[in-house]
């Protein structure tokens, strides 16, 4: 079942990935295109983060993380990741890389599947490109407490239930507090771009199913 998903998978991205369809589900209400397209005059930086599926049990799932309590993201869930850094080979080794420092995750044991479409992030002024990785069984978390408080893991089945989405009134980093559209998985709110990876992710497993 799992080695069958993810070849499908793998055929999906390659006929052509959602992209901003997907995404603009789980946007901030009232935002177009344009907020999530880099302005090349910001000089961007760059980031990559890890999308890690892995079976368990006939379940899929995937992993994701509570940031520690600074910075732009402050306690927002998020994938594995970060900003590239000029040793990394590429995007998809800089998600690997931050994958292993922030949960422990060995980057030999994960198979690149492919890649997302890459998002900006105005408050940070980062863009991130999300990877797909695979795994064949499930690995124990070391957890860099500096960085992440938690982490938790999720039935990637629970992406396609209507009960999941969910309107959330949440404090953005200009100090607003706004309603969003939000995944709401092991009794978190997912919002943001993590939301909006999340949405491309689920229109991708629609497909399968």
């Amino acid at each position: 079942m799992y080695a069958e998903f993810i070849y499908k998978l793998k055929q999906e991205i390659i006929k052509g990935l959602p992209g901003w369809d997907a995404q603009k589900r789980m946007a901030l209400p009232d935002r177009d295109k344009s907020r999530y397209t880099a302005d090349i005059e910001k000089k961007p930086r760059e980031s990559g983060v890890l999308i890690w599926l892995y079976p368990n049990e006939d379940r899929i799932y995937v992993r994701l993380i509570l940031r520690a309590e600074f910075g732009v993201h402050s306690g927002q869930i998020a994938f594995p990741g970060g900003r590239a850094e000029p040793f990394d080979a590429d995007l998809w080794s800089t998600a690997l890389r931050e994958a292993n420092e922030e949960i422990g995750l060995p980057v030999d044991k994960v198979t690149k599947i492919g890649a997302l479409t890459p998002l900006y992030i105005p408050p940070s002024n980062f863009i991130v490109h999300p990877f797909i990785g695979t795994s064949d069984s499930i690995f124990d978390a070391s957890i860099n407490k500096a960085e992440i408080q938690k982490y938790f893991d999720v039935n990637i089945l629970k992406l396609v239930d209507p009960e999941t989405k969910q309107e959330k009134s949440i404090n953005l980093s200009s100090g607003l507090q706004r309603t969003v559209p939000a995944y709401v998985l092991e009794g978190y709110a997912v919002w943001g771009a993590t939301a909006m990876m999340l949405s491309e992710l689920e229109e991708l497993v629609r497909r399968i199913l």
